[in-house]
């Protein structure tokens, strides 16, 4: 199975993701620029650090607890509020809270709370639970600008140096991972509407570029700039996504970006422009056809008009563990009751999640007309069943449509993992903790003392079957995600193997020998998974695991991130018109006939 760490303040928010290879399947039986509301259409040239770059980068969720800290503005990275009383941490009346449209708290007293109010103060984390080897977070001054009138106050890791109208500073001595505890005690005391809102938290050198309308940490820009595309995945909170209409949707202005609504479209493709990036947009599960093409709008107006926009219909909708999953099924049965659904809707799930792709890619190919060569419409599939991407292609259930093939569908994207099966326990006890035999198993393919071995084998099967199951469609192959999937040790001992694995030269070595393999197997554009993120038992996904390690000279990166920055100065982008549209013809209109499905 892969998890990954919760990406709200509440553990119950998060859900659960298997694997996005064969053990998954096992479950289902058959600008730097200026934050505003008019963001002109810049014509961004690529850079020539990522112009032709083979590679892109799933963002991680933003969250309190996230080392990425791609923000300026710190305050943004939370969530929700937590109420507080004097001898309650949380008095779980959040749902009570009188809000603005923007979520800041017009007064401190509940609205519709069934029993008596119990809090008398508002606030969030900052930086909480961010351990990596290189320290917390950066220690220093921090100024706190807000709007109206009020008191702030500051706890934990923070301490208060000076406070005026709208601007408090805060020193940072010693970071720890209690972080920064920071509330609301007094808003609004002169009862004239004038409440505490639109609240900012910046390091002190960066105030200056805050103010001016810079949105983005430089140093976090300065640690994207070699990647094509950046997927926004993650940012968008797609994965059970509540959002279903354009007016639900995230806006700029909102007090948090962390929430489930996600981080606002504006906000994501300002970063592909600071960046010069393609950007890989996927669209909620639930999006009603106004949303898609509102949403396709405004990608048109304010995207570079040198870059590609990458369109996926939600995340891995073939894999079980997601909401997105059974909605799916639900709607095709809604759809084709007569229809067989097989196993856990398998068939419903496959036709419907096709025909809403096709529908998406047709509404997007509309609205962007003459630049719809700048579009890749992706339609993603696992990696190991070439049948979860065929089925959907072609369609059946779609009488009035089918194939999906035939409407503006551009590639195929899968997420081929290693390292997700894990390894024996056992390993754990060998004198190293198991780091040879768990470096051996990815290459060996016959020892029988090595039942995980031969993960790069795998991988390569999977890759290389595509090639032909795709062909009729003249469809290529790119990877959505991909990367280790050493995860979810169910001991600490394996969790502390994962650890070290993830920090030795040889996970380097591995890196690099299976991007060359994705590359000899056919397949175009790979996006790994994931640029930052913090080692533990939900994953070591990210290439850094925290935006505090060092990365120059790059000799002195983790070795992940020297791999990855090494393939792409090594590697210009290898399928032909990478530099501009994406190689292969555009999709046939032939449908495939359904090949039996392979239970893994």
């Amino acid at each position: 199975m892969r998890f990954k760490r919760p990406s709200f303040n509440s553990f119950s928010s998060y859900v659960a993701r298997l694997c996005t290879t064969a053990q998954a399947f096992a479950v289902i039986p058959i600008s730097i620029l200026t934050l505003g509301f008019g963001i002109s259409n810049v014509a961004q040239a690529a850079t020539t650090l990522n112009s032709q770059s083979p590679l892109g980068i799933n963002l991680a969720g933003v969250s309190y607890f996230s080392g990425e800290l791609p923000m300026l503005n710190i305050f943004h990275m939370n969530s929700q509020w937590i109420t507080h009383s004097g001898s309650t941490w949380d008095t779980s009346e959040e749902q009570y809270l009188n809000l603005d449209a923007n979520g800041y708290p017009v007064t401190l007293t509940t609205v519709n709370d069934p029993s008596a109010q119990k809090f008398n103060s508002v606030g969030v984390l900052l930086f909480r639970l961010i351990s990596t080897p290189n320290g917390y977070y950066p220690a220093g001054q921090y100024v706190v600008l807000y709007d109206g009138q009020g008191t702030l106050t500051y706890g934990f890791d923070a301490s208060l140096v000076s406070q005026s109208a709208g601007r408090n500073v805060i020193n940072v001595a010693a970071p720890s991972a209690a972080g920064i505890d920071l509330r609301i005690t007094a808003t609004d005391p002169n009862h004239t509407g004038n409440y505490i809102r639109n609240i900012r938290v910046v390091k002190a050198e960066n105030e200056a570029a805050l103010t001016a309308g810079q949105v983005f940490n430089p140093t976090f820009l300065n640690l994207i700039q070699k990647f094509r595309v950046l997927r926004f995945m993650d940012w968008f909170a797609t994965n059970g996504s509540i959002v279903s209409s354009w007016s639900s949707r995230a806006l700029p202005s909102n007090a948090f970006w962390g929430t489930p609504s996600g981080v606002p479209i504006e906000v994501a493709v300002q970063l592909a422009n600071a960046t010069s990036a393609d950007a890989w947009l996927n669209v909620p599960h639930m999006a009603d056809d106004n949303y898609i093409t509102q949403m396709a709008t405004l990608v048109h107006q304010q995207l570079g008009s040198t870059q590609k926009a990458y369109v996926e219909f939600s995340n891995e909708v073939w894999n079980g563990a997601f909401a997105q999953y059974q909605y799916a099924v639900n709607q095709g049965q809604a759809l084709w009751p007569t229809q067989p659904g097989g196993g856990g809707g398998y068939g419903w799930n496959r036709n419907w999640f096709g025909m809403r792709t096709a529908q998406m890619c047709d509404i997007w190919k509309s609205v962007w007309g003459a630049d719809s060569n700048r579009l890749v419409c992706v339609l993603g599939a696992q990696a190991a069943n070439t049948y979860s991407a065929t089925a959907s292609l072609t369609c059946p259930f779609w009488t009035s449509g089918a194939p999906c093939s035939s409407h503006n569908i551009n590639a195929v994207a899968i997420a081929p993992y290693f390292g997700y099966q894990g390894v024996p326990s056992v390993w754990t006890s060998q004198s190293d903790g198991g780091l040879n035999s768990l470096f051996q198993s990815l290459y060996s393919q016959n020892d029988p003392s090595i039942p995980v071995g031969g993960d790069f084998n795998q991988t390569a099967g999977w890759e290389t079957s595509y090639i032909p199951a795709l062909a009729p469609y003249k469809l290529p192959l790119i990877a959505y995600e991909g990367g280790q999937g050493f995860a979810n040790g169910s001991t600490q001992a394996l969790t502390n193997l994962y650890t070290a694995a993830n920090r030795d030269p040889r996970m380097g070595t591995a890196y690099t020998t299976y991007l060359q393999q994705w590359k000899a197997s056919g397949g175009q554009l790979f996006v790994h998974f994931n640029d930052v993120d913090a080692s533990g038992y939900f994953g070591e996904w990210g290439a850094l695991e925290s935006i505090m390690q060092t990365i120059s000279p790059l000799s002195s990166a983790p070795p992940k991130w020297q791999s990855i920055q090494n393939f792409i100065t090594a590697n210009a982008c290898w399928w032909p018109g990478c530099a501009g549209t994406i190689g292969s013809a555009p999709p046939v209109a032939t449908p495939m006939a359904p090949s039996s499905l392979v239970v893994h």
